[in-house]
């Protein structure tokens, strides 16, 4: 594997590596979510025309909340309250003018692993999701949803999908994840076979519901270990230890003219994603068609050295 790895992680900026068989890429184990309920969710794209690279959610009428693994990468489009993946006849599209990362984000471990994008104007259609900032204790139910692909190198999901996944106790979640590092600004959830966020849902929400049936956002999907595997919790950028970056951004935003302050272009060349600590761990984002086609050829190359 380790020639596949090599290569898996020099490859361009959302480049995600999928280290065969064993693990699932899309909302593992989900089933689509009501059409209409969840509208806050912003799909990230990289051109007017694009699919959705990375998840997001509406906070505030100008404001996005996604992962900060998910910024830098071009991704200067959003489309928010749209249930499929394209977003070309029910959401709204818009121009992101700003990406601010959280300032102790540490992109190599994921830690703080979240970011807010400002918005050209505001979307007046769609009612921002609240955000909570209360501890999430373990065991407690959370939802997650996005439009990852489907199955392991396949096409991501059409629609929006959705999967309840068990909070985790960090200290139970760090063991579960050794050698990799669970602080405190990180929020462990799942570890069920089967059941599971994936690439292509980075930055997308963890959410919890009140007794009224309310929905509030309490992480955003980060990194794991593999995808779906028994006793391997998916991670999340808590947010009840970002509260003072993000309450901020509760309230609409000042924006600034599209003339002096532009959207993060688009790279013209492909760049490196910086190395995670090892090449286990790796942010949920979508790994371009680019991408899966050289996966494609070194997952040849390997299965001819097996034989």
């Amino acid at each position: 594997m380790k020639i596949f790895y090599a290569l898996a992680t020099s490859l361009i900026a959302f480049a995600a590596a999928d280290d065969g068989g064993d693990n699932q890429i899309e909302i593992v184990g989900g089933k689509e979510a009501a059409v209409g309920k969840h509208r806050y969710l912003a799909g990230l794209k990289r051109s007017a025309t694009a699919t959705s690279s990375c998840g997001g959610s509406l906070i505030a009428p100008n404001v996005i909340l996604t992962a900060a693994h998910c910024t830098g990468n071009g991704l200067s489009y959003a489309v928010v309250g749209s249930h499929y993946l394209t977003g070309s006849s029910d959401g709204e599209l818009v121009k992101v003018i700003q990406e601010i990362k959280h300032p102790k984000n540490n992109p190599s471990t994921f830690s703080n692993d979240v970011a807010i994008l400002i918005l050209e104007r505001d979307i007046t259609s769609i009612a921002p999701v609240e955000v909570s900032f209360d501890a999430v204790p373990a065991g407690v139910l959370t939802w997650v949803r996005g439009w990852g692909t489907t199955s392991s190198g396949g096409t991501q999901s059409q629609v929006l999908k959705e999967v309840s996944v068990a909070a985790w106790d960090n200290a139970k979640a760090a063991t579960a994840l050794k050698p990799q590092t669970v602080d405190a600004t990180m929020l462990a959830a799942g570890g069920l076979a089967g059941e599971d966020s994936c690439q292509g849902d980075s930055g997308g929400p963890l959410t919890i519901e009140d007794s009224t049936g309310s929905e509030k956002i309490v992480g955003v999907v980060s990194w794991g270990l593999g995808c779906a595997v028994q006793g391997k919790p998916g991670v999340y950028g808590r947010l009840s230890t970002a509260r003072d970056f993000i309450e901020p951004y509760l309230k609409k935003s000042p924006t600034t003219s599209p003339a002096t302050k532009k959207p993060t272009p688009a790279p013209t060349t492909a760049k490196p994603t910086p190395a995670p600590r090892t090449t286990t761990r790796r942010p949920k984002i979508q790994v371009e068609e680019e991408t899966n086609s050289i996966l494609d050829e070194v997952q040849y190359i390997q299965d001819g050295d097996d034989n």
